[in-house]
């Protein structure tokens, strides 16, 4: 084998490697769901499963679609309203020259970094005393907050990378900030409006720290659901392949809608000018 054979063959045979140990756990979990508790763990093991057997998805959906649905509002509310904060704030970081600019930058920042249980008690009793515990609305503003940091530092980078004489021409035509904002700043940066989007939805759907900490049952989320397979007397394996599966549907089809514009958001300030 020449130099450059193994130069080309080792680099594949490692990233097969690295794909097959992060594939092969959702491969095993989407199988599962469609094997009985029995065939799961059967020896020698049941390769191939009987796909027309959706018993786990009808009894786990049976009585938990509704936090299903949970799920799908809270996230849809917390990243909506993620962004209409998040964007602004970048925004404004970015353009305007003020004293405390960068220590505001950083401190919002250094409020990611705080683990999110850092705050569980404090919230718990903020929405208690509103009387919100337990509610959508709730967990709509904490996702929402929690990544409101995040979003504002991924949007800032792609908020510099509008050109300056842009933002110039639009002031000289009359433009208020506001309307610079609306009419040259989120077009130019939609890609990258995109990917702070995504990321937020993901991060969001997948949460399940605060949603055990602050609901009960009106409010519960899908990963909360999860989490009950799992009791200290037994693991209801089937179920949690099955509600596994449906967990990891949302992200994968969204991330897919907002390929074009995540790839092409991600590879935004990659070259410098």
């Amino acid at each position: 084998m020449t130099r450059r054979t193994r130069s080309t063959i080792l680099p594949l045979i490692g990233a097969l490697i690295i794909t097959l140990i992060f594939v092969a756990p959702m491969v095993w979990m989407f199988l599962a769901s469609f094997k009985t508790v029995s065939g799961i763990f059967s020896i020698p093991p049941q390769w191939v499963p009987d796909f027309t057997y959706t018993d786990n998805y009808v009894t786990m959906l049976k009585d938990d679609w509704p936090y299903l649905l949970n799920s799908v509002i809270v996230t849809v509310g917390a990243t909506i309203l993620c962004v209409v904060l998040a964007l602004p704030a970048a925004f404004g970081l970015t353009n305007f020259r003020f004293r405390g600019r960068n220590f505001l930058a950083d401190w919002i920042l250094s409020t990611r970094m705080m683990p999110p249980i850092a705050a569980g008690v404090p919230l718990y009793m903020v929405f208690n005393g509103f009387g919100m515990l337990d509610s959508i609305w709730a967990l709509i503003i904490v996702y929402a907050g929690f990544n409101i940091p995040f979003a504002v530092w991924v949007a800032m980078s792609f908020f510099r990378r509008v050109p300056r004489e842009l933002i110039e021409a639009a002031q000289l035509e009359g433009c208020s900030w506001t309307q610079t904002f609306l009419k040259v700043a989120l077009p130019v940066s939609k890609s990258g409006i995109a990917t702070v989007a995504t990321f937020v939805f993901i991060f969001a759907w997948n949460e399940l720290l605060m949603a055990l900490f602050l609901t009960t049952r009106a409010a519960k989320t899908f990963p909360v659901v999860i989490s009950s397979y799992v009791t200290t007397g037994n693991t209801f394996w089937e179920l949690v392949a099955a509600a596994s599966v449906i967990q990891a549907i949302p992200p994968i089809i969204f991330t897919l809608i907002m390929q074009r514009h995540i790839v092409s958001g991600l590879t935004m300030g990659a070259v410098k000018d």
